[in-house]
């Protein structure tokens, strides 16, 4: 950057806002934003590499959190921040300043980190000034790695999928999403709270609970130099419940149950939830008595739940649009444009537009994703081929245009993410009679019996060239079905594990009653909010790998308030456990 163009950079002067840029006078916030990226872009118009994109966004968050412990309120939190990120661009559309550094990891980060803003519009100045000095430091950080994008494409071979780094789309224009108010009665809820942490506390065997709500409202405020000006978000809530023992073989258990909705007062009523305080303590003895699985490799029962976070783990990823231009990643479906990848009778598609599916809220439902994209539905897989991939504005070949699956939490750039995905089967049979093609899998395959799994609580997958290109999903509660007749067995202490082309190929048949998995998901652009949705799915063979336990015995003394005549027997430290 010139001295002049720093000199101006720095200084107060005003200049009317850019001709791109919408105008709205009962917006303050949005005001400021338009104002200081027409100066800057008006200021740097003659720079050497004056900048051919620019986007300001804020990301104004309340946050309410109550947390229960011991049958107390251990947590009370109300928070109300807002963020600011700049995404800037210098160069071209076919190669500019966030194009990927290979073999330099170490300037290949963006470190925007977050930018706090005040959460006043009035007075309006000390916004002002942090918008001017995030633009300027963002431009700064442009201008120094465009010279090292340039110098890179003489000294490195020729990218195995060379394209552009950003694409075009229409201009959404102006548009006001109204975010209902963040409105919880605070005082009620601890009162519940705290009585389901009783509940959950007077079982003997709990050494951990927690009864949890929390309610987060995020407000954007977008606006860029293709003439974008935005306002929307999305409001939150959820309540959930979690309580923890300790097997007689050190294995740590939790079981954990909660709801997600748009809105606080769609969320279970105190009755209901006592309910699930009750359920869930059975749910606890029921693992505390189980045996440790065993390696295993055969047939598997994932419920509908179950169903929809193992294709959010294990298909999501590798359909994230921005992975296919990566040199470090497997490019899993890369070449799989066209090719069945799935059972025919499956079709799986992400819509974000969708705001419930089942009588049950989504959360990966959004309006417009944090490139100001308008949220649309993207084809993935239609009668088990593989037809697309999950777009940001990072074109790849094949794939020029975004579908608006841009997100990322403040502080991140934004890359191509899921929102709700849907695996849908065109040909279903009764759930009921899935148990049944199970066991004919089991003794078809020789096996003493299958597995069926009804919750997994997350996972991780790995779709890079250095690790394997496998998959590792948490399941939580499981059941062993006997070929033999025998009583079906809870088992815990397994995770699936394997590689995604193998598991989706042995998918063999789908139920009827789909469900949805509501969570949160983690990868580079931070974590956003999400939902998948998926009948229960009969798997031909799935491999099981033995989980990790703790080493630790359950307590040596009694909790507080208890000895061996109130309910908690001692726990002899000689001995391997003790009882409940």
């Amino acid at each position: 950057m010139t001295a002049r163009l720093r000199s101006l950079l720095l200084g107060t002067a005003l200049l009317s806002a850019h001709a791109s840029v919408a105008r709205a006078a009962d917006d303050p916030l949005a005001d400021v934003l338009a104002d200081e990226l027409a100066r800057t872009t008006a200021l740097l118009a003659d720079a050497p590499d004056a900048p051919y994109y620019v986007s300001v966004a804020v990301t104004d968050q309340q946050f309410v959190k109550i947390e229960a412990e011991w049958g107390t309120v251990a947590t009370d939190d109300r928070t109300h921040q807002r963020w600011l990120d700049v995404d800037l661009r210098i160069g071209t559309p076919e190669l500019d300043n966030t194009h990927t550094l290979r073999g330099m990891s170490g300037l290949d980060d963006d470190d925007r980190g977050r930018v706090a803003l005040p959460i006043e519009d009035d007075p309006i100045d000390a916004t002002r000034y942090a918008v001017w000095s995030e633009l300027d430091r963002r431009y700064r950080q442009a201008a120094e790695r465009i010279v090292l994008v340039r110098s890179e494409r003489s000294v490195k071979v020729e990218e195995e999928r060379p394209a552009p780094d950003f694409s075009s789309r229409p201009s959404p224009g102006a548009a006001t999403i109204v975010v209902p108010p963040l409105e919880v009665d605070t005082a009620a809820w601890s009162r519940v709270l705290a009585q389901l942490s009783q509940t959950l506390s007077d079982d003997p065997a709990v050494t951990d609970n927690t009864a949890s709500l929390s309610v987060q409202r995020d407000e954007r405020t977008f606006v860029d130099t293709e003439g974008a000006r935005l306002a929307h978000g999305t409001l939150l809530a959820r309540v959930s419940l979690s309580a923890s023992a300790v097997a007689p073989d050190g294995d740590i258990l939790t079981v954990y149950r909660s709801l997600d909705a748009h809105d606080p007062r769609s969320l279970p009523g105190a009755d209901e939830l006592a309910g699930w305080a009750v359920v869930m303590k059975q749910d606890l003895a029921r693992q505390l008595a189980a045996p440790r699985g065993e390696p295993y490799r055969g047939p598997v029962l994932l419920s509908g739940r179950a169903a929809g976070e193992f294709f959010h783990e294990v298909f999501g990823h590798r359909v994230e649009g921005h992975r296919q231009k990566s040199e470090d990643e497997g490019r899993t479906f890369a070449d799989q444009v066209g090719q069945q990848v799935l059972a025919p009778f499956l079709n799986v598609y992400d819509d974000p537009t969708q705001s419930r599916a089942y009588g049950v809220d989504l959360n990966g439902h959004y309006h417009f994703d944090d490139e100001g994209s308008p949220a649309q539905r993207a084809e993935l897989a239609t009668r088990g081929d593989f037809v697309g991939f999950l777009m940001s504005r990072s074109p790849i070949p094949g794939f020029d245009q975004t579908n608006g699956h841009g997100r990322r939490s403040p502080g991140l750039p934004p890359v191509s993410r899921m929102g709700n995905t849907f695996v849908e089967a065109s040909t279903t049979v009764p759930t009921s009679s899935l148990r049944g093609k199970l066991l004919d899998l089991v003794r078809q395959q020789g096996l003493p019996y299958g597995y069926i799994v009804e919750e997994i609580e997350g996972g991780f997958t790995m779709t890079g060239r250095v690790t394997p290109n496998a998959f590792n999903v948490r399941a939580t509660a499981l059941t062993r079905v006997w070929a033999d007749g025998r009583p079906d067995e809870p088992v815990r202490g397994l995770d699936l594990v394997g590689t995604p082309l193998v598991a989706f190929r042995n998918i063999v048949a789908a139920g009827d009653t789909p469900e949805v998995f509501n969570g949160f998901c983690g990868a580079e652009s931070g974590w956003v909010p999400v939902s998948a949705v998926a009948p229960p799915l009969l798997v031909r063979e799935v491999e099981f790998q033995i989980k990790e336990k703790g080493q630790e015995r359950p307590p040596i003394l009694p909790r507080p308030g208890a000895d061996a005549d109130g309910g908690q027997a001692r726990v002899d430290a000689g001995t391997n456990g003790g009882a409940r």
